[in-house]
């Protein structure tokens, strides 16, 4: 997902993460950790909610706690640290009556006329909270986000139903007969849902959606229209593998990796990630051994041989594939910086130069003359000029290269895989020097098409299509994009 640079936290006082459940239904996996714990590919439900608010200009928390209380505000301490965000904790001392009574504990420490309400177990996108909070609530309104695509509901006997119409929500509650749409469980609130929800106290309803019903017979619910953001609600075994299998399918989904990255290498690399993502190996570490791999196979080049061309082919294109590991560990983990892409991208450019160095080295110990090298040189030139072409355009007219054919053709996925075949049968060298030839190619169809398209107006970008896999910015979100260039 591309995700808006709005700043929305001016538009909220704060958000209410309500995390006081005993979460039962994930008891099975018998870890004995509070719900808000539980991890999902090395974040936890409770982080990574927060990260979804950060990434849509939410900066101040309040927790509501409830069961194993101490454990839960530890763990946002600590989250809040490392995320450097504000948190603050309220205890609801009768969170086993429901789930309304924890949202009325927070009514005191709200301060301002709308805030913003989720589930600690929701995991949702920061666009679609975003979507929410552009929402136009009045005085006395809350706005609840909503699925209307009810066909891709991962459990629908288990999710809270609601019927809409002309933007307000009449009816919900998980039993509806007749429904089209489902609650997210994000809301954009103000205080009028403290009010039904002490009303609905009083007459022993303790549930949120009681309520939100209250609210909903006085056409005080709107419905912000959510359908197409990624979310689910994680309450069993069976929905955080779910989540964990929505969260590896992202990671794919950018659309800006080569042919052979979003064909090949993505099928490798992603299960690789899914195992390291619960590891505490960090995105740049990553980095480096995917450097220190492609060096290994460089050496083996040198040598010139039959067999120790296709050893060396085979560890350059396992670079290759690890390479895409550090950007899938970044998003899952939400581990990105400035810092580390710049490392990545410095990194392929140095081993790009040392399989060209080392090819030429190995195939002029048999074959003299001055060709080899002019090879060897017109290979290197192209694979630099190939990351350079497209940023110098973005540099110069304020706006990216459009990722067509000629820009995917010449990500440096392409370029490795052309050598490892070629090395797979006795010719890395030639390989090499006819994607080479290629990469100019394409550079010169990237020159002419770029000289054709409207010129924005000159001003410089932070970021084109550099090895994204971490960025300074506050997290984002679920999903981010990295490709190797």
């Amino acid at each position: 997902m591309h995700l808006s640079t709005e700043d929305t936290s001016h538009e909220v006082a704060c958000c209410v993460i309500l995390a006081a459940g005993e979460g039962r239904r994930l008891s099975a996996l018998g870890n004995g950790r509070p719900k808000p714990t539980t991890e999902i590919l090395g974040v936890s439900l409770g982080e990574r909610v927060m990260l979804a608010c950060l990434g849509a200009g939410i900066h101040r928390f309040i927790i509501v706690l409830g069961s194993q209380a101490e454990a839960v505000r530890a763990h946002f301490e600590h989250v809040s640290q490392r995320r450097g965000c504000a948190v603050e904790f309220v205890m609801a001392t009768e969170w086993q009556r429901g789930n309304g009574i924890s949202a009325l504990a927070a009514r005191d420490r709200v301060r301002g006329d709308r805030f913003l309400l989720v589930m600690a177990d929701h995991l949702v996108s920061p666009t679609l909270i975003q979507r929410v909070l552009r929402a136009p609530v009045g005085p006395g309104e809350v706005c609840l986000g909503v699925d209307r695509d009810t066909a891709r509901l991962f459990d629908p006997d288990d999710a809270t139903k609601v019927w809409v119409r002309d933007g307000l929500i009449e009816r919900i509650g998980k039993r509806l007969r007749a429904w089209n749409g489902v609650d997210t469980g994000v809301f954009l609130a103000t205080p009028a849902l403290f009010d039904a929800l002490e009303d609905a106290v009083q007459r022993g309803r303790y549930a949120l959606s009681h309520g939100i019903a209250a609210l909903a017979e006085g056409g005080q619910i709107r419905a912000m229209d959510v359908t197409g953001e990624p979310w689910i609600d994680v309450d069993t075994p069976e929905s955080l593998q779910e989540a964990e299998r929505r969260l590896l399918r992202s990671l794919g989904k950018s659309g800006d990796d080569g042919f052979v990255a979003a064909h090949l290498n993505r099928r490798l690399s992603v299960p690789i990630s899914a195992l390291l993502a619960r590891t505490p190996i960090t995105p740049t570490q990553i980095t480096v051994t995917s450097f220190l791999i492609a060096l290994g196979g460089a050496a083996f080049f040198t040598l010139g041989r039959f067999w120790t061309g296709v050893v060396g082919a085979v560890l350059v294109q396992i670079a290759s594939v690890v390479d895409g590991c550090d950007g899938e560990i970044a998003r899952l983990r939400h581990l990105a910086t400035a810092r580390g892409a710049w490392l990545d991208t410095m990194l392929d450019r140095y081993a790009d130069s040392a399989i060209v160095v080392a090819l030429t080295l190995g195939y002029t110990a048999e074959h003299s003359g001055v060709l080899p090298w002019l090879g060897g040189f017109a290979a290197s030139t192209g694979f630099l000029l190939a990351s350079y072409s497209t940023k110098e355009f973005a540099l110069r007219h304020g706006a990216s290269y459009p990722n067509d054919w000629l820009a995917r053709l010449k990500h440096r996925d392409l370029r490795v895989f052309v050598i490892f075949c070629g090395g797979l049968i006795g010719y890395p060298f030639h390989a090499m020097v006819a994607v080479g030839f290629l990469t100019h190619v394409l550079i010169l169809g990237i020159l002419f098409k770029g000289w054709s398209l409207p010129h924005a107006r000159p001003e410089p970008v932070l970021s084109t299509e550099t090895d994204v896999h971490q960025t300074t910015a506050a997290p984002r979100g679920i999903e981010a994009r990295h490709q190797s260039v």
